[in-house]
This record gives C-alpha cells, structure tokens and sequence, in this order.
C-alpha cells in the first residue's frame, strides 16, 4: 500500500507533519532507533535544484521518525565523482546545504544526526545473482529510508526507489553495473536484481519539486526543466512506489524496463494518484551543450560522465576558453561525444567530428575507424579522437574539444 500527501519544502514544521501524516497512514515505525536514510545526492548544487532529494524533506523526516522512536540517524550517499575524496564529499554536503541541516538538527533539536560517504563506509559481502556484492553494514543494522528523488533518467527512463540504491555501492561496483558484469546482463537488470536482494523499511519519493526531459541532472537549451508537485509518495514496497510514481510521470514499463509492473494500492486517507498533466517530458538519447551533443549508452558509467559534466563547468567558468568554444561552434555546428559502449551501427558515417571518451568506447573507435578506412574518406579519419582512460580525464575531453578549432 502506498500514500500520497501534499508536501512542501518549507517551512519545516509543516513539511514534518506532511509526513508524519504519511507515516501514520500507513502504520509505520521505525524497528530499530539507529536510522539510515539513503537520500539522493548526486551533485554539489543548491537544493533549489531538483537534480538531489531536497535536505528540508530529509530534516522534516528525520523530526518526524525522532517522535517515532528515532535515536541515531545517518545520512548516507556514494555520488560519483564527489566520493572519490572525502573533501570532494565535504564539498556536496556544504554546497546541497545538507551540513547546514545536518547541523541545525543537532544544535535546534538536540538529534544525533550525522553524514557518511558511502565509499568509505563499513561493508558486508552478500551473494546474489551476479556473484558477490558489497553493501553498507547500515541496511542491516540500522532501520533503512530510502528517500529518491522523481526524475526522468537519460539510461533508465526514470530514477525512483530502485534506481536509488545504486548510490549504496561502492564506485567499483557501479562501474558494474554498466558494464553488465563482463556482459552476463545489463543495467537494467542488475538495479533490479539489486532491489531483489536488499529492500528499505521504508520508501519516500521527493516530488516536492521533480526534474523532467535529459535527466539525472539539470541540462540547459531546454534539455530539463523543474515540475513542481508539491507531492511526496511513500511505502515500504520499492516496486510499488517506484509504480505510483511511474503513473504520475506518464512513462511506461518499456521506457524504465528496471521496475517491474505491479498493482498499486492506495490507502484511504492518500490523496488520488492522478496523472501529471501534461506527462512528463521524455529524456532524450543525448546531452547538448552548445555544439556538443554526448551520445551516452547505459553502458557508459558516473565516471566519465562526471568527468563530461566538469568539462564544461570549466568552459562556463574561464572567458578565454569561452571564447575559444563560441569561434568553434561557428566553425562546426555539431560534435558528437560518445560515452559508453554501443552497437557500431548507431553511429553514422558522416562529416561531423567525433569524440570517443574513455575506455569503454575503444573497441567503438577502431570499429568506426575501420569502416572510414574501407570508405577511403581519410578528410573524416582526422575528425575522430579517443580519449582514453577509466574513467577519461576531463582536462584531456577539454583539449580534444579545442582540437577541432
């Protein structure tokens, strides 16, 4: 059974008793005082952002369960690039403003709260499908909140409950994930598995604000854009929730293949599930960014496309290679990036400069080059870059880039 209930993000009081009300909706209390909740935090942005689960739903949550029984909390995430150091980590917790909520719980309500970076966290080996998998020690010490951000996804369609715990693996092991374990699966198919074999207490969807289009992360030109629904969905089924959610947003089961179809049951006092009119708008297959258009496969994982995403902070942030980027959009109106294995036949033989970045698209790169070569168009041979790397270093996709100048 799920619930639905009128939440905003402020102010806090009335964002607790929106879910206190959820809560008691569907009977639920915490098991164990020790509390972890896994909240979606995927980049250094401010929270205003629908890209991260918003720290206010976190705080009004965390308030809500301390009157349940709630003693300890831990806030955990594994995001990317900002868990590869602890002081990148610092840096996503100052700049969401989830320290200053963090802090604010300890200082106003007297509540043991603290942040973990996933990556360094205590870990235990459980079997499943695929072989052996390593999972934070909390989801079976502690009573787990998995609280997601609604979001279209770019690779999965959307990104929900399920999609979720994917920010409890270690980097390796997301890496995996992408690359289907040596090529027994796909991406698809281990979130789901993955959801199989660990299952949250508790399931709180932030639809407060929801992000739309190219998603995980906000894109400009139109890409993305924020809907605002003021909603947040829970339950203790992930698959049900993720559902719900699935109806609201107006994508289909084929769309997001990783969450299975399932009957959704609404308790009495939910608000209807009602379909957001219009549906969402549909991620496309490729990130724009003035000229460049990233052609990103579900084979392609964080690491790289972290490493695409900082490329061009670096152009937003420093006018000389701003101005070297405007001269070159004039020159060539598109380039393709390309992120992530795929099947050769997806890329044309055209005039259009292409980038091969990282690793996984070396096998792309000589295939492409291959099939130039049989076509004797050396012009378009000199338009074809690869970037090594695991993940690529954004510094070496910037000079690729400026190569084309």
């Amino acid at each position: 059974m799920i619930s639905i209930v009128e939440t905003k993000q402020k102010p806090i009081e009335e964002t607790e008793q929106s879910i206190s009300k959820l809560l008691q909706d569907l009977h639920f209390k915490p098991k164990k005082t020790q509390i972890f909740i896994k909240p979606n935090i995927v980049d250094a942005t401010d929270p205003r952002n629908p890209t991260i689960t918003h720290p206010k739903l976190v705080e009004g949550l965390i308030l809500a369960l301390s009157k349940l029984g709630g003693k300890k909390f831990i806030i955990g995430e594994n995001s990317g690039y900002f868990s590869f150091k602890q002081e990148h980590f610092q840096r996503l917790l100052e700049e969401t403003k989830y320290e200053r909520m963090i802090k604010r719980l300890q200082k106003k309500y007297g509540i043991d709260v603290i942040s973990e970076n996933l990556e360094f966290t205590d870990f235990m080996d459980i079997q499943w499908k695929y072989g052996t998998l390593s999972i934070p020690k909390y989801v079976k010490t502690h009573t787990y909140i998995n609280v997601p951000k609604m979001k279209s996804h770019l690779m999965t369609g959307a990104t929900l409950s399920l999609k979720n715990q994917k920010g409890l693996l270690l980097l390796r092991d997301k890496k995996q994930f992408h690359l289907g374990y040596g090529g027994k699966t796909n991406l698809h198919d281990c979130i789901t598995e993955l959801g199989a074999i660990i299952k949250p207490d508790f399931n709180l969807v932030d639809a407060t604000t929801a992000l739309e289009g190219t998603g995980p992360s906000m894109h400009p030109e139109g890409q993305t854009k924020t809907r605002t629904l003021n909603l947040c969905i829970g339950g203790e089924n992930m698959v049900e929730v993720d559902n719900a959610c699935l109806t609201i947003m107006g994508i289909s089961h084929e769309e997001a293949p990783h969450i299975p179809p399932m009957q959704v049951k609404i308790s009495e006092r939910s608000l209807p599930l009602i379909p957001a009119s219009p549906p969402f708008q549909k991620p496309a297959d490729f990130i724009k960014y003035g000229n460049i258009y990233s052609k990103c496969s579900s084979w392609g994982c964080t690491g790289c496309q972290m490493a695409y995403s900082r490329i061009f902070r670096k152009f937003s942030f420093n006018s000389a290679l701003m101005e070297k980027w405007v001269k070159l959009q004039q020159k060539y109106p598109k380039i393709y990036f390309y992120i992530g294995k795929r099947d050769i036949n997806e890329i044309e033989i055209d005039s259009i400069p292409k980038i091969f970045f990282g690793q996984c698209t070396k096998k792309n790169y000589g295939e492409y080059k291959n099939r130039l070569m049989k076509e004797n168009v050396p012009d378009i041979l000199n338009n074809v870059l690869f970037i090594p790397g695991c993940p690529a270093d954004h510094n070496a996709g910037l000079e690729a880039i400026l190569k084309f100048q």
